[in-house]
């Protein structure tokens, strides 16, 4: 092989490395921003388990949500070698605490849902628009 061909093949081989790198780098990014948010939507409803309480919530989830969508999106399909295996595990385990602290609202705030309509019919589209923008397809 001439000297040109082995230098190219090293410098491809080195380009595919750095890209499963940057997707691991972009994973690992929006997976802390959902985290943030969910986090932040969670802390809004339990604070105040009102129908004003998931307004704020919605509010908030809905200003941040086409750009998490976006993200997500970009990173749901990561496969294979664009990928580490530590990466895919920490975003499973991220997805699934942040799936779990969403869907938990509406059992831990059941009481205040039988009692009002408006609060649980709000509080259920808040985790609806959370789990349909976040679905893994």
């Amino acid at each position: 092989m001439s000297k040109r061909l082995v230098a190219l093949l090293v410098l491809i081989c080195a380009a595919l490395s750095l890209a499963g790198c940057n997707k691991d780098s972009e994973i690992n990014s929006t997976m802390a921003a959902i985290h943030e948010v969910t986090e932040e939507v969670v802390k809004k409803v339990n604070g105040s388990p009102t129908v004003a309480g998931v307004d704020d919530a919605q509010k908030y989830f809905d200003s941040k949500k086409a750009d998490l969508k976006s993200k997500w999106d970009g990173i749901k399909g990561a496969r294979g070698f664009q990928v580490s295996d530590d990466t895919k595990k920490k975003m499973a385990e991220s997805f699934t605490t942040d799936y779990t602290n969403i869907k938990t609202l509406e059992i831990k705030h059941m009481s205040a849902a039988m009692e009002d309509a408006a609060f649980k019919s709000k509080l259920e589209k808040l985790v609806k628009d959370w789990e349909d923008t976040f679905k893994i397809e």
